[in-house]
This record gives structure tokens, C-alpha cells and sequence, in this order.
């Protein structure tokens, strides 16, 4: 069987190509992991107003993952406080261990928040931001860096519209008030079961039942009527 010089050119050059395959895969899987912030939302408005006046500090937990293989070591996020944030570092908030744990693929980070006097009629905020380190490189463009916002001001939570719109409608302060005595929940940043949801729905719709039979209809702060779908 005659071959060809085209043919004798590819039988040549075969073990060049499979060999260079054979880098390009060693490499990818050498490359230096990356990492970014995989929470549903990269931002937080926290508030103390929420709770208890004898909770003094609270913890914000942030989840990051990586974008490659783990490794048998533990290794380090660097999180570093963007110039210009209002907030100070372990006086207002301060961050705990960043770390992926040996063989793990993402890790959670907490964050803990601190009540102070004047968060009373002031919000402060930080964007804390991925840096590259010597065991992490930069992730997914975009979801790089988590902002806070901490207050002891009644504030609207971060994901009311995406999370308790659909059970309690638009928000205003008189009835996110009304929430807290209606059904005794503090955290309201965070994305509730289905079920919370509903058994929550109910006993508001209750609560404000009982309150219009007795005081008649309760308005907000916009003077509008409010009431929950």
C-alpha cells in the first residue's frame, strides 16, 4: 500500500500534536485555581434595628468558591477593604478565617458586625475585594467583591423585593415594623424556605386582621394602606 506524502507528512507530525495535547492538558490542570463570591447577591444591608437591643453583634456569612481543583492543603483568600469604606475594621466589622479547607471546593466566610452608638443615624458600609495571593487568582468578573452596609436604622432588606415582595408587597418602614411584631423573625437578608414563607404570610395577614378590628386600618409612613397580598 502506497502512502501518500501528505499522509507520511501526518503520520510525522502525530506525535507532535498528541504530545502537545498532552502539555496543554498538564497545564490546565496546573494552573493556579481561582476564586470568587457565590452568594445569590454580592451585598448585604444589615441592621441592628432587626433585633434585640441587647445583641450587640451579629455574623454575616459569605460563601466563596473556587474555579479548579482542590488541593490537600488549606489555602488562603486574600480579602482586602477598597480605599474610601466608611466602615472600620474591628471597630464596626471584622472578618474571620477566610480559608478553603484542604480537598474542599468553596468555603464560608464570616463576617461579624458590631453594634456602636452611632450606627444609631448612620450607615457605613466597606466593599471588601478578592486579591490575588500566592493560592488564588482572580474568578468570575463581576462577582469579585461583597459590600456591607451596617446601621442601626430600619432599613429595607437587600433581597425584599426578590424574596417578600411576593408575600408581603412593597416595602415601607410602618410595615416591615409591623413584620417584626407580627412574626418575630430578625433575619430577613438571608432567602427563607417556601414554607416559612407561607406560614409567615398567614399569621401577618392575621396580625393585621386583629389590629384593623381594633384600631381600624393601619397606614404607612407614605400614607398609603397597607396590606399584604
Amino acid at each position: 500500500m502506497k502512502l501518500s506524502i501528505k499522509n507520511i507528512g501526518l503520520l510525522i507530525a502525530l506525535p507532535v500534536i498528541l504530545a502537545s495535547c498532552a502539555k496543554d492538558k498538564q497545564l490546565m490542570y496546573n494552573e493556579q485555581p481561582s476564586i470568587y463570591v457565590y452568594d445569590r447577591v454580592d451585598s448585604t444591608v444589615f441592621t441592628f434595628a432587626t433585633v434585640p437591643v441587647n445583641v450587640v453583634k451579629d455574623t454575616i456569612n459569605v460563601e466563596y468558591r473556587i474555579i479548579g481543583t482542590a488541593a490537600a492543603q488549606d489555602r488562603t483568600i486574600k480579602l482586602e477593604p477598597r480605599a474610601g469604606a466608611t466602615a472600620k475594621p474591628g471597630y464596626h466589622y471584622s472578618v474571620g478565617p477566610a480559608v478553603v479547607k484542604a480537598n474542599e471546593y468553596s468555603a464560608i466566610v464570616p463576617i461579624y458586625v458590631y453594634r456602636k452608638v452611632g450606627l444609631k443615624d448612620s450607615t457605613v458600609t466597606v466593599i471588601l475585594d478578592i486579591k490575588e495571593n500566592e493560592d488564588f487568582k482572580l474568578g468570575y468578573l463581576g462577582r469579585l467583591r461583597y459590600k456591607l452596609s451596617i446601621s442601626d436604622i430600619l432599613s429595607k432588606p437587600t433581597i425584599w423585593d426578590s424574596a417578600w415582595a411576593p408575600y408581603f408587597g412593597s416595602y415601607s418602614q410602618v410595615k416591615f415594623r409591623f413584620l417584626l411584631e407580627a412574626t418575630g423573625r430578625t433575619e430577613w437578608n438571608s432567602f427563607p424556605f417556601p414554607a416559612d414563607s407561607r406560614f409567615m404570610s398567614q399569621r401577618a395577614k392575621n396580625a393585621l386582621l386583629v389590629y384593623n378590628q381594633q384600631f381600624g386600618d393601619l397606614f404607612d409612613e407614605n400614607n398609603e394602606r397597607v396590606v399584604f397580598p
